[in-house]
């Protein structure tokens, strides 16, 4: 076998010098003619990230505290003097009764929620704000200089979203007004909601809401972008799930295609409440459930492909506060005191769970007429949860209310228990951190890093420090069982009117409007920004 097994090496290599030489004389290739293509060279630009990397374009502040979360409010430096860096007029509108005015009423300046939204494009800032002037408006946020006007039928409450549209990449803005002075609910042709495009205020799209059992057709209520889905909320009580890139021709207008809707209007128990069947929060998301807290008394959870309702926790309040998510996975709920026999306050509810074994406590705020309100929160709840709170700091949260004070608790440690909504006996109450008379209010404060911004009825805009090592405080631990004492102390305040609009931060800079016609951007003038990078 041996000797066989030589004998084919030995003609394996004989063959494979024949392989070389053939390869040797080979003749070459025939050469091709060169031939152009006929198929354009297509350049595709592809946006930066949007997020809250200062140092690149996109959308920073997206929408109502920040994004889907609703506990973004910008980055700091946070500013400890106050001074105007500049002013920018709003102005006034007029507009339809309320309950406590039965004719029409001229308002200034910026409301509840009225938050701004902001946007880096082209390495400069740009803030998107809607006022009482009936004028949602572009402003460059170095200056002050309103860029373009967009005029809306109505006073504009809310607080815009800005998203691109998922075919093009293009920024768009979409926000929503009160129905339209001086139009009857019944009108045809209100449609609160507007979406125009960020570079040139140009309208894009509009939409209504048939009339329901609620009375109002205004949008108070920012939408969010989610995949390729704008998520719409009308006091109507409508919930849309829309297409904005697909529009059809109505009346001389653009109107966006609607993919899904589900109308929330509360059940029997809401008959107390009359007409007063408002959905205003706006919607906020954890997983793939979209959540909304309505006027009717339920704190909802729709399933974002369809908006079937897969969970509903009953307050029995009305509800205005958005409903905020936290990082663990749980909710805090504002609770007006109205239709209800006990207190407003707070709520922490688990979604994970079956909506009656969802409650984990409940913070009451003292009763007080103050307007049209009786007590409670009407704003939203504020977290520190992307700000350190991730195992670096103990969870806290921050409201203010009806009752005039600013309050900070512990989201995670108990103190106690306290008296629910309905008189319910030992519900757990968190533990309170901090407690100050701000003249009470309905803006919602924000928290970024170690400080609390909060303005309200007092009539400025105050600025709390957070020691979360003090020699004398409140005793917490954090996430990882760390040992923490919390002291918190107001470092700064400007006076102006009175604050209903929710502030945002950003690289020491606060922006928030006021009920007294303005606009403003206060900080330290002597801090200087970080240069960025032109091609960071």
């Amino acid at each position: 076998m041996l000797g066989v097994l030589r004998v084919v090496v030995a003609l394996a290599g004989v063959a494979a010098l024949a392989g070389c030489e053939a390869a040797d004389v080979a003749p070459p290739a025939p050469e091709r003619p060169a031939i152009e293509s006929v198929l354009p060279t297509v350049t595709v630009e592809l946006p930066e990230p949007d997020g809250p990397d200062p140092t690149t374009d996109g959308i920073k502040v997206a929408t109502f505290l920040g994004d889907e979360t609703r506990r973004f409010y910008g980055i700091g430096p946070v500013p400890e003097e106050l001074s105007v860096i500049w002013r920018t007029a709003i102005g006034s509108g007029t507009t339809g009764g309320t309950a406590s005015s039965s004719g029409p009423v001229t308002w200034a300046g910026t409301g509840w929620t009225g938050q701004p939204a902001l946007v880096r494009d082209d390495g400069r800032l740009y803030l998107i704000v809607g006022g009482f002037d009936h004028d949602l408006v572009k402003i460059d946020a170095e200056t002050g200089e309103e860029l373009w006007a967009y005029e809306f039928d109505d006073v504009i409450k809310g607080s815009p979203t800005v998203f691109r549209m998922p075919d093009t990449g293009k920024l768009a803005v979409v926000c929503g007004s009160r129905r339209g002075f001086p139009r009857s609910i019944a009108d045809p042709s209100i449609a609160p909601v507007r979406c125009v495009d960020f570079e040139t205020g140009e309208e894009l799209w509009r939409l209504t809401a048939p009339r329901s059992r609620s009375y109002s057709r205004d949008a108070d209520s920012s939408p969010i972008m989610i995949g390729d889905t704008l998520y719409v909320a009308i006091e109507t009580g409508h919930v849309y799930a829309v297409d904005p890139t697909t529009t059809e021709e109505r009346d001389g207008h653009r109107w966006p295609v609607i993919k899904h809707e589900q109308l929330l209007l509360g059940d029997e128990r809401a008959s107390s409440h009359g007409g007063n069947l408002v959905l205003e929060s706006s919607p906020s998301v954890i997983g793939d459930t979209l959540y909304l807290a309505s006027g009717a008394g339920h704190v909802y959870g729709l399933e974002m492909s369809d908006l079937s309702v897969v969970w509903d926790y009953w307050i029995g309040s009305d509800l205005d506060g958005s409903p905020v998510t936290t990082a663990d996975g749980h909710i805090l709920q504002a609770v007006e005191r109205q239709y209800i026999p006990g207190k407003g306050g707070v709520l922490k509810l688990d979604p994970s769970k079956p909506a009656d074994e969802a409650l984990v406590w409940f913070f009451p705020t003292e009763n007080r007429g103050l307007a049209d309100w009786q007590g409670g929160v009407i704003g939203s709840v504020a977290v520190n949860d992307s700000y350190g709170s991730d195992a670096q700091r103990p969870a806290l949260a921050c409201f203010t209310a009806i009752d005039g004070n600013l309050y900070v608790v512990s989201q995670d440690e108990l103190d106690g228990t306290a008296t629910g909504p309905h008189g319910e006996q030992d519900v757990p109450t968190p533990k309170l951190v901090f407690k100050e008379y701000v003249g009470g209010g309905i803006s919602t404060p924000i928290m970024v890093d170690d400080y609390i911004i909060q303005g309200g009825y007092g009539a400025t805009m105050n600025v709390f420090r957070i020691d979360y090592d003090a020699t004398e405080g409140v005793d917490l631990t954090d996430a990882e069982g760390r040992e923490w004492r919390v002291a918190v102390t107001e470092v700064a305040s400007f006076p102006a009117g009175s604050f209903e609009s929710t502030p945002i931060v950003w690289q020491g800079r606060i922006y928030v409007g006021s009920r007294d016609g303005y606009f403003y951007c206060l900080g330290d003038p002597d801090y200087v920004a970080p240069e960025t990078p032109e091609n960071p």
